[in-house]
């Protein structure tokens, strides 16, 4: 299957950051042990489905011309509409209505040699509302790319140089390329209907992606957690610190810091290596907004004892910046 990507901000520190933000900023405002009520689902307002436009951008490149793609965009407006989060008509929401457009550009490529082909396309989405201000608007950009190993066949000469009839018919590679995009363009788009539909389910449905083997889901099931303060998921979501994909678990980080629960602090102080600069940098960080004693205890634990200087400073300036909350 060709492999899906979502354009974001790279690193860990998106989110992350934004979680400290927000919790900091929340601890000026209350008791830290004040217990937050979850928040509901949002409701997203109506949106109905724009134009649909796919262009070609590597014409004549590998096939003589640009490929069809006339019924690819008609598949994207249906499934669009299928998905149910679209207003199919005006009528649906009142007018005027906001709508969903997509713009998509894509590029093919290949090599054969000998007996074998390999066929490669390059898929990119942009996703916006128009207008931009409407409530609820979307702007997303997706890339995915995929592949297809294929055998050359060409129909043995006969006489003349004619093809020989009853041979194995010749490879059609317009065909074979057009499937190939197809494949890769819709998984995009389902990529991202099933992310949007996340966003407005149900607590129980959030559980049971964190809960299952979410692949694609996980990270935004994490950060709809910590955004709705799902205190029911801190369990799952310390058990997500120790996931091997360095997203998840910052994305489990950050969520339990909007959370506020400081079960994270012990679990943080235990589960990752004080030899690893680059994590103990994120530790320090997100211990000192969760606060409590338990996370003075250790900043104070790292500033005396860290045999890297810069990690015993960085554990200095979070200890004070913990303080300065806690005089507050």
């Amino acid at each position: 299957m060709p492999g899906v990507r979502v354009g974001r901000l790279a690193g860990w520190s998106w989110l992350l950051v934004a979680a400290v933000a927000a919790a900091s900023a929340a601890d000026c405002r209350r008791a830290a042990r004040t217990p937050v009520p979850a928040a509901a689902p949002p409701v997203r307002p109506p949106l109905g489905i724009g134009p649909v436009t796919l262009r070609d951008v590597s014409a004549g490149q590998v096939l003589p011309d640009a490929l069809a793609l006339d019924g690819l965009q008609q598949r994207l407006r249906e499934r669009l509409t299928a998905s149910g989060l679209f207003a199919t008509s005006a009528a649906d929401a009142g007018a005027p209505l906001p709508v969903l457009r997509v713009r998509g550009e894509i590029a093919i490529d290949g090599a054969e040699v000998e007996d074998k082909g390999v066929a490669r396309a390059s898929v990119r989405l942009w996703l916006d509302t128009r207008p931009s201000d409407a409530p609820g608007a979307i702007e997303d950009a997706l890339a995915g790319q995929g592949e297809q190993i294929y055998p050359i066949r060409k129909p043995p000469p006969g006489k003349r140089g004619r093809p020989r009839e009853g041979g194995p018919p010749e490879t059609d590679k317009r065909a074979l390329f057009a499937k190939l995009v197809d494949r890769v363009t819709v998984d995009l788009l389902d990529g991202f209907l099933a992310r949007e539909k996340l966003g407005t389910a149900s607590a129980e449905t959030i559980h049971a992606t964190l809960r299952a083997d979410g692949g694609d889901l996980l990270e935004p099931a994490i950060r709809i957690a910590g955004e709705r303060r799902l205190r029911d998921e801190v369990p799952v979501l310390l058990e997500l610190l120790e996931n091997p994909n360095e997203g998840v678990r910052d994305a489990a980080l950050g969520a339990l810091i909007q959370i506020g629960d400081r079960r994270a602090v012990s679990a943080l102080a235990k589960s990752r290596s004080m030899k690893d600069r680059r994590e103990m940098r994120k530790i320090l960080d997100a211990i000192a907004t969760l606060g409590g004693d338990e996370a003075l205890d250790y900043l104070n634990f790292v500033a005396a004892s860290h045999d890297d200087e810069e990690i015993r400073s960085l554990a200095l300036a979070a200890k004070a910046r913990l303080e300065r909350r806690q005089r507050h």
